[in-house]
């Protein structure tokens, strides 16, 4: 089978130049300049996309059709002018999006007619056309090549597949007819599966399974569906363009300066308990930027603390998942007004705040219970503390406790007892009052610092209560360091100056 001979044929099927190109096996920029690529592949071709017949005879072959035969216009300067307007007249100008990606809703019509046209070059050439393998370029694949780049140009955009997604549904008035005569043909072709289902569910996804020569006879199908496939009047309808915002991912670091605040909305037997949450303050303050519906956005920390807890030092690192977002970007400006609106606030501080890549997300979840944590308590005795006592409390080698639940979160934790590491304890007496300890802990993530001082009547074991060898209980906590370098340090201030 020469090229020529099967553009020739294709021609009088009435397969447009795309189309042909696609049975050549065309790939990338050979699309974009296709009477070039005709030449190199020894095919002649006329540049008006009509054959030339001599003039003094009747032309052998009816001129080529409006609507291409098998992608039914998909490729055609029309098709793509109404997509291009289509896509202008939709909220595309609500998306600040410097990347877009196309993911096309096909009628099975277009599949149906590749499937005609392959059993079509069977019959022309024979042998050389495979049972196995379609001869053309796939419909979805010829759209990445084609339309992809062409749609990218007019709207100045580059190709990203964590871009805006254009969501494009095509119709065609053939579908429902072609469906109608496929579930009658499935029937026959595959009839010990047909017998046990109620309902044929015609799909895609079974077009592209059982529907080949390999599995299917030509004469079946055309009892059916004409081969080559039948001309068309009509070209493909543009049904919908729903768009969807790109996934972004925005990252930094919170202060909690409050001892009376909620890491998330806190809501107990239907009654709110507190009037905000770090979660609210900052999707509050942030989210606005990047999409319309705040209440979709996902709030993650590497950890949290208690509602009466403090998170000082360089804060606990955070991350916004937002979903459908109409802006994928964050000027350092914008990030240092939303940091100054949340320290307003005078209940969280935020910094480093910036778009990160969704594969940094792993960075807050992967290995946490091998984080180091830093955390400051103010202690107080029955007693005053003796030299004895602080001599216990100066532990520089690490320890491994036993720590069951404890009870003031079973109701959202399963009892399970856990082993937890402690790397160091340091304890000083405060000057106001002897009563006073104040130690540094700095243990494994999950720790329970509450419960390993006081010891939860030895349901951590061992605890500070144990190792001093009396009553201790906690009067305020604070975090002062979590062990995890991310996100990376920027300096929003500074790049504002």
């Amino acid at each position: 089978m020469k090229n020529q001979e099967l553009i020739d044929y294709l021609e009088s099927c009435g397969v447009c130049r795309v189309c042909q190109l696609r049975y050549l096996k065309a790939r990338g920029t050979e699309y974009r300049d296709m009477q070039k690529t005709f030449q190199r592949l020894d095919v002649k071709v006329p540049a008006d996309g009509i054959k030339d017949e001599p003039a003094d005879e009747q032309p052998t072959k009816k001129p080529r059709l409006d609507i291409c035969s098998t992608c039914l216009g998909l490729f055609s300067e029309d098709f793509q002018q109404q997509l291009i307007d289509g896509i202008l007249h939709s909220d595309f100008a609500k998306y600040d999006s410097a990347g877009i990606v196309l993911a096309f809703s096909l009628p099975m019509a277009l599949q149906l007619r590749q499937l005609s046209m392959w059993f079509a070059l069977q019959r022309k050439f024979g042998a050389a056309v495979d049972n196995n393998f379609a001869p053309d370029v796939p419909i979805k694949e010829a759209v990445k090549l084609i339309l992809h780049p062409i749609v990218c140009t007019q709207l100045n955009k580059e190709y990203d597949a964590n871009g805006l997604m254009i969501n494009i549904e095509l119709r065609h008035s053939t579908e429902q007819a072609d469906v109608a005569k496929l579930v009658e043909l499935n029937k026959a072709a595959f009839p010990a599966k047909a017998a046990h289902q109620k309902r044929i569910e015609i799909s895609r996804g079974l077009l592209e399974k059982q529907y080949q020569p390999a599995r299917l006879k030509a004469e079946l199908f055309e009892k059916f569906l004409p081969i080559p496939p039948a001309p068309v009047t009509d070209p493909l309808e543009l049904q919908s363009i729903d768009l969807l915002g790109p996934l972004v991912c925005v990252a930094g670091r919170y202060r909690k300066l409050s001892r009376e605040l909620s890491h998330t909305p806190w809501v107990l037997d239907g009654k709110r308990i507190m009037e905000d949450s770090i979660e609210e303050i900052i999707i509050r303050n942030v989210g606005g930027h990047f999409s319309e519906t705040p209440e979709k956005i996902t709030f993650m920390s590497s950890g949290r603390e208690d509602v009466d807890v403090r998170c000082l030092g360089k804060g606990r690192p955070f991350v916004l998942e937002i979903q459908n977002a109409r802006c994928g970007s964050l000027t350092q400006a914008q990030a240092l007004a939303m940091e100054q609106a949340v320290d307003a606030t005078g209940t969280v501080s935020i910094h480093n705040l910036q778009v990160v890549p969704r594969e940094e997300l792993t960075h807050i979840k992967t290995g946490e219970e091998q984080k180091r944590k830093y955390y400051r308590a103010l202690c107080v005795l029955e007693q005053p503390a003796t030299l004895d006592i602080l001599q216990k409390l100066q532990i520089s080698e690490s320890f491994d406790i036993q720590q069951k639940t404890p009870i003031r979160v079973l109701h959202r934790r399963p009892l399970h007892t856990r082993p937890r590491t402690i790397f160091e304890v340091k304890a000083r007496v405060q000057r106001e009052n002897p009563r006073l300890l104040v130690i540094d802990v700095v243990s494994q993530a999950g720790t329970y610092i509450k419960e390993l001082v006081h010891g939860e009547f030895g349901r951590t074991a061992p605890s500070i209560a144990s190792i001093i060898g009396q009553p201790i209980d906690i009067l305020a906590l604070d975090v002062v360091g979590i062990d995890l370098d991310w996100p990376a340090d920027v300096n929003n201030a500074a790049a504002v100056e």
